[in-house]
């Protein structure tokens, strides 16, 4: 071989392929989160709070190293970058400034950075790296400006080429309307205004109202699960901006786009585990069925969990209107009452989340999933495909499964008309 043939050669391997039209062909390189380490929360004074707080993220530190393991069993390379190799602080009493604030400067730095309208004051750990970050095809494409993936920004050129990755969105170029949906959360969580603190619902406003939100707080891009991708096809979730297909179409017009609105993140609703077979949570059967989005597919669909049969449930949902739960630390008001005062940017709404349709597939006969639900698993084996059962014991604390804590760099394959 000459030298000019391995030259060329060493200039192809000097990035990861990026490859990724789907969500079901057989995956070869994925990206996974992380959290802080338990030491981050050495400066907690209340021990029933540090206590806590470390057992989370000691016990998810393990299962994040099960699942590297055993997606490394099957041949699939893996990406991860810590908080701390990223630039976070490694202390959570290092977000106390000299003036006593708790708080994080933005990425752009200075103290118009600060937001007193906003509870959550501590950065949370970049463990969902699908929040704000698909693979259209060949492309990185970062849908939002959020402050950890400004953080992992470096790595993303050094994994896969800057020319590979498109930070629009960070780089101030990508800016969206809210939905009234979105409105509707922002002023239920007092982050609309000043002039707005006193209402909790869009239909308190005005159209006047609503367009001055919007244009006073833009959205600076959209959460990247409002996109589910199926080869030549994207379904596009509008539930948070209508501004997104107009933006895919611009940039991605190697795809077609049909809106659709699921109230959410499509990957806490439904999942393709293979061209024909699809899971999802069952109110959408009635409310916003999937069969149309699927002619001819088959539906697989999944009770809601019911949160309220479990009594020590009931009693935390009272604190924190369910948005998270740590099995174990229900009484533990001091915990509750932190993490709803410093941490609010953690959780989610885990009431509102299927966490068993939230599945990472490796290939056509295996799939990563966060239970062993029996209706789940008999689904599999009746497709000729087997769980690959990874615990992920603090889901209900991050509000998220292991598709969210992903993103399938590379699969098998080209772009592919599914019949859609």
């Amino acid at each position: 071989m000459s030298f000019n043939k391995v030259f060329d050669l060493f200039k192809k391997k000097k990035f990861t392929t990026i490859n990724s039209w789907d969500e079901f062909s057989p995956l070869r390189t994925v990206l996974v989160g992380s959290v802080f380490e338990p030491e981050f929360f050495d400066g907690v004074k209340n021990k029933k709070i540090e206590y806590a707080l470390k057992k989370i993220f000691e016990e998810t530190i393990e299962d994040l190293e099960n699942f590297k393991e055993i997606v490394g069993s099957h041949n699939i390379d893996v990406h991860q970058v810590s908080p701390t190799e990223m630039g976070y602080k490694t202390n959570i009493m290092e977000y106390i400034n000299p003036e006593g604030k708790v708080g994080y400067h933005g990425f752009k730095g200075g103290n118009e950075d600060y937001d007193i309208t906003r509870n959550n004051l501590i950065p949370s750990a970049p463990l969902q790296v699908r929040d704000e970050t698909i693979i259209m095809g060949n492309e990185v494409f970062v849908t939002e400006n959020a402050y950890n993936v400004n953080m992992i920004r470096p790595y993303y050129v050094k994994w896969f080429g800057e020319k590979n990755c498109n930070f629009d969105a960070l780089d101030d170029k990508i800016w969206c309307n809210r939905s009234d949906y979105n409105i509707d959360v922002l002023l239920k969580r007092r982050r609309a205004g000043d002039d707005f603190l006193e209402l909790d619902s869009v239909e308190q406003l005005s159209e006047e109202q609503k367009d001055e939100i919007s244009k006073d707080r833009p959205l600076p891009g959209f959460c990247a699960p409002n996109i589910t991708r199926l080869g030549t096809k994207c379904l596009v979730d509008i539930w948070q901006t209508t501004d997104i297909q107009p933006i895919l179409e611009e940039l991605y017009p190697q795809f077609t786009y049909q809106s659709i609105d699921m109230y959410g993140h499509n990957d806490s609703v439904f999942s393709v585990l293979k061209p024909g077979v699809v899971i999802a949570a069952a109110w959408v059967q009635e409310e916003k069925g999937v069969q149309e989005l699927f002619p001819g597919w088959e539906i697989i669909y999944f009770d809601d969990p019911n949160w309220d049969q479990i009594v020590k449930w009931r009693g935390l949902k009272k604190l924190n209107q369910g948005k998270w739960w740590v099995p174990g630390e229900e009484d533990n008001d001091e915990f509750t009452n932190f993490v709803e005062t410093w941490l609010e940017n953690w959780t989610g709404e885990v009431e509102e989340t299927i966490f068993d349709v939230n599945t990472l597939v490796l290939d056509d006969k295996y799939v990563v999933v966060n239970s062993d639900n029996p209706v789940l698993v008999d689904a599999l084996h009746k497709h000729n495909m087997e769980p690959v059962f990874c615990p992920l014991r603090h889901r209900f604390f991050f509000d998220g499964g292991w598709h969210c804590l992903t993103l399938d760099v590379e699969r098998d394959g080209g772009q592919q008309d599914y019949g859609l």
